[in-house]
């Protein structure tokens, strides 16, 4: 059916308080940045960077490949 158009008002409404507080916390971050202490990593972010800094190093190829039906 038909959307009311008070409820589309109110979400539009509710959308612009919410880019407004965005905004705002953006420039008080960019004010205060020197005062920003950074956390300390918990299991998550540990976990994440264990895993980010194993990488597989796949085998060098002498040969390029050949197709399936050559061999």
């Amino acid at each position: 059916m038909y959307e009311h158009p008070y409820f589309s008002y109110q979400i539009t409404r509710y959308e612009h308080e919410e880019l407004s507080r965005r905004a705002e916390r953006r420039r008080f971050i960019e004010e205060h940045a020197d005062q920003i202490v950074p956390r300390e990593a918990g299991p998550l972010r540990r976990l994440l960077g264990r895993l980010g800094r194993t990488t597989a190093v796949a085998p060098a190829r002498t040969a390029p490949c050949e197709p399936v039906a050559a061999r």
